[in-house]
């Protein structure tokens, strides 16, 4: 049987990989073992380690002074680079719960937005682009995003609670804002990442995304809403699974496969 990919959000990839997190649920033992087994291929967002991992009373003060590094080379000259911000510093239990995760087999996707924080980690540690070249891969991520925009979800959310002015960038909208909270503005960067996530899943062309905020139902107005999440599987196919969902479907493909 081929390897299903999937997509683990926050609140799925780390039951499966802490394990006294994953010793309590049989749901997430089984995960755990499916992955092992190589049923599974496993991703993550590469946000869950930056823009989340920015503590919420902190994410708009990190955004508002964040500024991009700047390379650039005329000829065969020495590049000349201009460092910007640091990367945020992932937190202590990312610190434990990543690398074991790596280990078992997971890979970041990423979405490289220009001037997003990215992460200073190993290659290899990323996922490949085996079955979209890279700038087919970039464009579907973009095409993507784009959409969730237009439904209100994703960054746009964040943009329109600021002031709607997208066109002058999230740093300057953020540093102008004197009406969001630190605790709504954090709230609506975890929709930036639910979206930028979604899309580069699709980007990467990977089979699904699994969380449990489709479970717990989001906001209408949230990218896991029923309603978007609808609109996404019909314009990309992008199929949003809760765990319970997910294994029922690999026991399906595996009785299927004693049966042929």
């Amino acid at each position: 049987m081929r390897k299903v990919t999937v997509t683990f959000d926050s609140n799925v990839w780390e039951n499966i990989v802490d394990e006294t997190k994953r010793s309590k649920y049989e749901i997430y033992i089984c995960l755990y073992e499916s992955i092992k087994t190589g049923t599974i291929e496993p991703f993550f967002f590469e946000g869950i380690a930056t823009l989340e991992s920015i503590p919420k009373n902190d994410r708009k003060d990190y955004i508002k002074h964040y500024r991009a590094t700047i390379s650039f080379q005329v000829n065969a000259n020495k590049p000349h680079i201009t460092k910007g911000s640091d990367a945020p510093e992932i937190t202590d239990y990312l610190h434990q719960q990543i690398p074991k995760a790596i280990k078992l087999g997971f890979r970041f996707i990423t979405f490289p937005r220009v001037g997003a924080p990215r992460l200073n980690i190993e290659e290899s540690y990323f996922a490949s682009d085996k079955i979209y070249p890279l700038q087919d891969r970039l464009d579907r991520t973009c095409e993507c995003a784009r959409f969730v925009e237009s439904l209100g979800a994703g960054k746009f959310k964040l943009h329109n609670r600021l002031d709607g002015s997208a066109s002058i960038g999230i740093i300057r909208q953020t540093a102008e804002d004197v009406s969001l909270t630190e605790k709504q503005y954090a709230k609506h960067v975890g929709e930036w990442v639910d979206g930028d996530a979604l899309s580069a899943h699709y980007g990467y062309g990977l089979d699904y995304f699994c969380t449990n905020d489709k479970a717990r139902g989001a906001g209408t107005t949230s990218v896991f809403s029923p309603n978007n999440l609808q609109k996404l599987r019909i314009k990309f196919g992008i199929e949003v699974v809760s765990p319970q969902e997910l294994l029922n479907l690999l026991e399906r493909k595996h009785n299927v496969n004693e049966n042929v």
